[in-house]
């Protein structure tokens, strides 16, 4: 055990701990450092031991009684055994306590004191367990081997008449089915060395034990794991010498506690993991002598020789990429270097790298040490091909959503990584080593870097902690510090600094004295690290940040113009929808959205011919994204930057239909849009056959109506235009991944809000025409202050509410896009409002916001809307009535409750009611409260009957309506339709 991991007063310096690990000493001819492990105790382990009987002199003794005693002392009042991180980490341990009491007291007489007692320590912890189990939710557990594990203990406590019942079961059920479907007995007969063979005592019932005694090691046991060790001996009909000397070993090893680990030893694991992290540029250390770096380098060596360039987490148990990665990388720490050839030849598929040569699902942070191990390599040796499949299968999974990895509980730890991956990857595109550019890495690594920087500094505590713990804080320390290489501006530099400060200090005040133990690294059960807590903690202490010469290409995806941010900021603080909002650092909000702008630029013309469409310039463009990035940001990110993604590309479309409707499909003649919203109401059937029909196929531009109606497309090309563009962009959202693996009742639903958006459109058109027309004849438009210049003016006979929450609300693109970003959030073949209750108020709280988005649009609009002749919601002739106030006085319409507009809580225009521009923007904006007051009783009531996330998911989709509304009345935003001369109309 390394002397300073234990009994410091304060966290030991890199050079202290190197020092340590310098000193250890080999035990044993060929085996080095067999005899080291710093994992603590796990009672899932200890259990297993607890239950091995030895026979001596014909009288079967418990070979390990300290083993029981820890257990008896470990039960928590309440009846559980550790009570860790996570809730699979109480029911493992819980469990294998549960059996081993239940087989003691077996072998006690029955009525006695002891077998009481221990009845009652049995009941305690089976009722305790089950209140765990009726609350777990299985799918989100990581542990490796659990839908196994607790299977199989669950099967064995039944023999004892212990049982449990819980919603879970069949879900786990599935999960063990799907996980031994394909296992065979044979598998671990064979000499070959596999994984389950680490998780051995979940095959009790399975397999003859008799037949895998061939696995067992005296260093290592079977596997490296206590508890597959003492089932193999529990099990088998013949004593193994080297099974017992292995555990006496590890039992050694607790200092006589019997409270043993997870896994033992794992010198490979830690020491790998420590050097690689200590013995870095940015740890400020002393240099080691060339003496030193040969005694800690041969240890590597000769494990990677003797497995032909691979290794596991010790020495002789199988090699797995994540510490063949450490080892590699701890190796050129100490100027000896070898290839990671035979990792990736081992490892690698088709998208990712497997951790292990059999891995079921895929491990981020495994993916990030081969990444670092890659990107060691010498300049002219870097594996392009290989860094390019590693860094696009994190980038895929850092923006699908929070990332959770199964080695390592914190998400922290992932984030740690991957920004220590991305800065070393932009240092090396910096020098020309790498070629980021060609498949868009080089756009996409800064916007992941400032989600999650974002996503650090918000989570810092005012103590200075990341959630109370020191190895979190260190983690978060160590990203910031890593970040704090890139070209920020001064400002944000300086934030980063304080941040890593207000760290350090928390690390040095509470680490002999810390406010919890963490227990984040996960194998069986969760465990702690000494060695590794201690040097993550003092690579924090003790980190230096290392000064990049950036070249202008770089720097330039980092920064912002001050003027732009300047104006930008104020836009935001100005909006009632941020008042209280609080930002970790709004620069890297505007550094986020500034990039996602520049992508959006390039999908300009992916569906429409911007440059055909006689429009001003399309300013959107850059609003777009800063409104969505802005209200994820002030959420908590609830939205996957994926999810974001496809919102703001759709955003962009919504706003080329607009420009498209308003421009190119309103100088059809009348005969023509009749046509032409025939072939759309086609192209929506089609669709909606399409959905139920997977043979029934569109392609880009054609539709299903019939011969007759296809020759007379061709003879009127401008229809034949119209339609193509139009079928394009209904394809895109009918045919869109998200849609297509949603349930078939929706796919049909979109097909037909799509045609509504579209037929809204053309509806608001003709009532523009109609408008035209009055004014012309001097019968009526409203002006630009909201009030009307003759006589009024009702649409097609429509009352106004007919006409806002009708085809004035679908015309917003607000009630497609509502279902659209409920598929996007809706896990595959389901979707997330389910049942009857929560489609009403979803709908309900739908069609509540596009009409107050309606409203705040033709307030924000108005100017635009005279000018151009468009309808608008001031042109009904009830903006212009006096309204009814108790103090007599009429018009302005402020007030929509006992509180006011001004006094509602989270009310989109608070402060822009009543503001005397005119009574009838005044009577509109309170229309548009009622609106929102409806939202707001929706969305309560939703809440009640969907999951959390949902709704944490659905608040950035209603903020960012709010926020298009808000905009709108400080700033219209629109493009405006121009002669062909390009002057405005």
């Amino acid at each position: 055990m390394v002397s300073t991991i234990n009994g410091t007063r304060g966290c030991p310096s890199p050079d202290d701990i190197i020092a340590d690990i310098v000193a250890l000493e080999d035990v044993g001819a060929g085996a080095p450092l067999r005899h080291f492990g710093s994992f603590s105790g796990a009672i899932y382990d200890t259990a297993w031991l607890s239950m091995i009987k030895k026979e001596e002199q014909g009288q079967p003794r418990y070979l390990f009684p300290e083993c029981f005693e820890y257990l008896l002392a470990a039960q928590q009042e309440i009846g559980v055994w550790g009570s860790n991180n996570a809730q699979v980490d109480v029911i493992l341990n819980s469990l294998a306590a549960l059996l081993a009491l239940a087989t003691r007291q077996r072998s006690t007489l029955p009525q006695s004191p002891e077998s009481s007692k221990l009845q009652a320590r049995i009941e305690r912890g089976q009722a305790a367990v089950q209140a765990v189990l009726q609350n777990w939710n299985v799918q989100d557990s990581v542990h490796v081997g659990f839908e196994i594990l607790v299977p199989s203990l669950l099967i064995q406590l039944s023999a004892w008449d212990i049982a449990f019942d819980f919603p879970g079961y069949s879900t786990l059920m599935q999960l063990n089915k799907k996980k031994l479907q394909k296992f065979k007995p044979a598998t671990v007969y064979s000499t070959q060395s596999t994984t389950l063979l680490h998780s051995l005592e979940a095959l009790v019932g399975l397999i003859d034990f008799d037949r895998v005694g061939h696995h067992c090691k005296e260093d290592t046991g079977i596997f490296g794991s206590p508890s597959a060790t003492a089932a193999y001996l529990i099990y088998s009909t013949t004593w193994d010498q080297k099974a017992e000397s292995y555990l006496s070993t590890v039992i050694s090893s607790t200092g006589g506690t019997g409270h043993v680990p997870s896994a033992y030893p794992t010198c490979l694991f830690e020491l790998g993991w420590s050097l690689s992290t200590l013995l870095t540029p940015r740890v400020s250390s002393r240099a080691l002598n060339a003496l030193e770096k040969d005694q800690l380098a041969s240890r590597f060596e000769r494990a990677l020789e003797a497995q032909s360039g691979l290794v596991g987490f010790t020495p002789g148990v199988l090699e797995d990429a994540d510490d063949t990665a450490r080892s590699l990388m701890a190796l050129r720490c100490l100027d000896k270097s070898q290839s990671a050839r035979r990792l990736i030849e081992m490892f690698q598929t088709a998208d990712h790298i497997r951790t292990y040569r059999l891995e079921g699902s895929p491990s981020f942070s495994a993916n990030c040490n081969v990444l670092l191990a890659l990107l060691g390599e010498a300049e002219g040796a870097l594996d392009q091909e290989n860094i390019e499949k590693a860094l696009a299968f994190l980038l895929e999974l850092q923006e699908s959503g929070p990332i959770h990895d199964k080695w390592n509980m914190s998400t922290q730890y992932s984030r740690m990584l991957f920004v220590q991956v991305s800065v070393l990857l932009l240092e090396k595109y910096n020098a020309g080593h790498v070629d980021l550019a060609s498949k868009g890495f080089a756009g996409r690594i800064p916007g992941a870097i400032c989600r999650l920087l974002s996503q650090t500094l918000s989570e810092q505590k005012p103590n200075g902690s990341w959630d109370d713990s020191l190895e979190i804080t260190a983690y978060s320390i160590i990203t910031v510090g890593y970040a704090l290489s890139l070209p920020w501006s001064a400002a944000l530099k300086d934030q980063l600094r304080d941040s890593i400060r207000q760290g350090q200090d928390y690390l040095q005040a509470k680490y002999s004295n810390p406010d919890k133990t963490d227990f984040l690294w996960v194998e069986k059960v969760s465990y702690r690290s000494e060695l590794l807590h201690s040097v993550y903690c003092s690579a924090a202490l003790h980190f230096q940040v290392v000064d990049v010469p950036w070249t202008p290409s770089i720097a330039d995806g980092f920064t912002l113009p001050q003027g732009s941010m300047k104006k930008t900021q104020y836009l935001v603080s100005s909006l009632p929808l941020f008042r209280g909002a609080k930002f970790a650092s709004m620069e890297l909000v505007l550094v986020e959205a500034r990039l996602m702008a520049a992508r959006l630029n390039s999908f300009r013309d992916s569906l429409f011919s911007r440059s055909e469409i006689p429009m001003t310039a399309d300013k959107y463009l850059e609003f777009i994204p800063m409104i969505w990035v802005t209200c994820n940001h002030k959420n908590g990110q609830r939205l996957s930057y994926k999810t974001m993604w496809e919102m703001v590309l759709l955003s962009l479309l919504n706003f080329q239909v607009d420009e498209y409707m308003e421009s190119v499909v309103a100088s059809v003649p009348e005969a023509g849009i009749s046509q032409l919203m025939d072939l759309l109401k086609q192209q929506s059937k089609s669709a909606s056959m399409a959905a139920t029909n997977s043979n029934h196929k569109l392609t880009n531009g054609s539709s299903h109506a019939d011969a007759n109606t296809s020759t007379d497309l061709q003879k009127d090309t401008q229809v034949h235009a119209a339609f193509n563009a139009l079928s394009r962009f209904m394809q895109h959202v009918t045919q869109h991944w998200s849609l297509t693996r949603s349930p078939l009742p929706i796919q049909h639903e979109m097909s037909l809000e799509i045609y509504n958006f579209i037929a809204a459109h053309n509806e608001h058109n003709l009532a523009n025409a109609l408008l035209a027309t009055r004014k012309a004849n001097g019968n009526g438009a409203h002006s630009a202050n909201g009030t009307s210049s003759t006589a009024s003016l009702q649409p097609q006979q429509q009352s106004y509410i007919t006409w806002v929450r009708g085809p004035a609300s679908d015309d917003t693109s607000c009630p497609f896009s509502f279902l659209f970003f409920a598929c996007l959030i809706s896990d595959a073949g389901k979707h997330c409002y389910a049942g009857a209750r929560a489609q009403y108020f979803a709908k309900a709280l739908c069609r509540h916001l596009a009409t107050m988005c309606r409203m705040y649009n033709d307030y924000g609009s108005a100017t635009r809307d005279a000018e151009e002749g468009n309808l608008n919601s001031l042109d009904f002739p009830g903006f212009r009535d006096g309204e009814y106030q108790e103090n007599g006085i009429g018009g302005t319409g402020a007030e929509v409750n006992g509180d006011g507009v001004g006094a509602t809580t989270n009310g989109a225009m608070n402060g822009h009611a009543g503001t005397g521009i005119s009574p009838a923007k005044d009577s509109l904006m309170a229309l548009a409260e009622f609106e929102r007051a409806g939202m707001e009783l929706a969305r309560e009531k939703l809440s009640a009957v969907v999951p959390r996330r949902v709704m944490e998911q659905l608040q950035v989709f209603i903020d960012v309506t709010d926020m298009f509304g808000q905009v709108y009345v400080q700033k219209d935003i629109a493009s405006r339709v121009t002669r062909a001369n390009g002057v405005k109309a």
